[in-house]
């Protein structure tokens, strides 16, 4: 021991004397570096989230439509680009499958020995399953429920289910075409000969008016029964009655398209004032958006103001807010449809006014969107040289990645260095250790007995 303290104690004493400088210097670097990546890759995140939000704007937020229907007799959902238009819908049928039944008195009932058993679904030959009862089973025949198996598990099935209903006392084996309409038809023989199924369902079509245009359908989804429309039957109308159905734009959608798109702007304006705002000056956030906005653009303490260097930061800052306070090809202005433009550069927009403009015209406010040279076409002027693939923030990134590869490497070789050096301190001091104890030792011999 040294001073109550090991060799080992004692080296590590030292050397974490001597590596304390560079290991904060490095933890600085590293931790500085870091907080600058992690802001650039929020930057991108919120750039590709409006670029996104822009997207949706151009090829759907004005096409948008909705269908209403005045009562429960079909459901209607319609796609964007629907035509707008007010429709008479009568239900005379709805479409079924076809259901065969054959009585048996249990289901282990044994079935002929030998015959072709054939199912044909609808008129084409192709659609036939036929078992051969002589080669099945080994010609020892077969009960109701292996031939239930037999027609589900068979590779050449066309089309159709069969299964076993118990009625109590006896079993009936129910045989149901897969699919609706009148052409997928069920008929059952054994060579050739008609097995006596009772008919359960008839397959019969969907029938239908449109605007008094007749419609048949083999299934109670009609998809694009009119362009963008369709109609899903639920029940048939009785005497006199009809569905009232209404297709048209649907602002709500759009709004909330449009919403959407500012409220992203902010979030990418508000987080660059956060990162690149000077020490001691005002934070401008999203005060004037919704509680969403204020969730989105927090940043940590650590990274305000973290890329208060960076000019091409506050370049494209400065460059949206020019996008969108300039006016749209045709002269309009956001300010024309309800969104303001605030001194601190973020928007806010009122749903109401925004909607009276659609509804006075809503050409001219999505021409301000999807024109060439509309803001859409501006802002993503604006953000492509950064997002792009090898885009400015992705050099960014690339060149931070390579400073700290290389912080990382000198502090491996300064751990390296350390290790060394703290081997060179415990042999030192493992030696001094050892003379010590020589020498305590040495003068205990000279040391008065009692």
């Amino acid at each position: 021991m040294i001073g109550n303290m090991s060799a080992a104690q004692f080296s590590q004493q030292l050397i974490s004397a001597d590596r304390a400088g560079k290991d904060n210097l490095y933890k600085g670097k590293l931790s500085a570096q870091k907080t600058q990546l992690d802001a650039y890759k929020l930057l991108e995140t919120s750039m590709k989230q409006l670029s996104t939000k822009l997207k949706s704007i151009d090829t759907e937020a004005f096409s948008n439509k909705k269908a209403n229907i005045n009562n429960d007799f079909a459901k209607v959902t319609v796609k964007a680009g629907a035509p707008k238009g007010n429709y008479d819908l009568n239900v005379t049928q709805l479409a079924q499958s076809h259901q065969l039944t054959k009585t048996y008195a249990s289901e282990d009932t044994l079935l002929p020995a030998t015959g072709l058993f054939t199912v044909q679904l609808g008129s084409d030959p192709t659609n036939k399953l036929s078992i051969d009862l002589a080669t099945v089973n080994g010609g020892a025949g077969i009960t109701v429920t292996q031939l239930r198996d037999l027609i589900n598990k068979d590779a050449a099935n066309p089309g159709m289910q069969a299964s076993l209903v118990r009625t109590g006392g006896q079993v009936e084996l129910m045989l149901s075409a897969n699919n609706g309409g009148a052409s997928n038809n069920l008929n059952v023989t054994l060579d050739g000969g008609d097995w006596g199924m009772t008919e359960r369902r008839a397959a019969q079509d969907a029938q239908l008016t449109l605007n008094g245009i007749s419609i048949s359908s083999s299934n109670n989804y009609l998809e694009n029964v009119i362009d963008g429309v369709n109609l899903d039957l639920i029940k048939v109308h009785g005497a006199g009655e009809s569905s009232q159905i209404k297709v048209e734009d649907d602002s709500e959608a759009t709004t909330t398209a449009v919403k959407d798109f500012v409220s992203n702007f902010n979030t990418l304006l508000s987080q660059i004032n956060q990162l690149s705002r000077s020490m001691g000056s005002t934070v401008v956030d999203a005060a004037n958006t919704d509680d969403k906005d204020k969730e989105a653009v927090k940043v940590s303490s650590t990274q305000i103001g973290v890329l208060k260097g960076d000019s091409s930061v506050r370049l494209v800052q400065s460059r949206l807010r020019d996008a969108v306070f300039a006016s749209a090809p045709n002269g309009m202005r956001l300010s024309d449809i309800g969104i303001e433009i605030g001194r601190d550069g973020l928007l806010k927009m009122d749903d109401k006014e925004f909607e009276a403009a659609l509804k006075a015209d809503g050409s001219k406010v999505q021409a301000m969107f999807s024109d060439n040279g509309s803001y859409i076409d501006k802002i993503e002027a604006v953000l492509k040289p950064y997002t792009e693939f090898n885009g400015l923030l992705s050099m960014k990134k690339k060149t931070i990645d390579s400073q700290i590869d290389r912080i990382e490497d000198s502090v491996e070789r300064h751990n390296y260095q350390m290790t060394q050096k703290y081997n060179i301190y415990l042999a030192q001091f493992t030696a001094m250790e050892a003379t010590i104890n020589q020498l305590s030792a040495a003068s205990s011999l000279f040391s008065p007995r009692g």
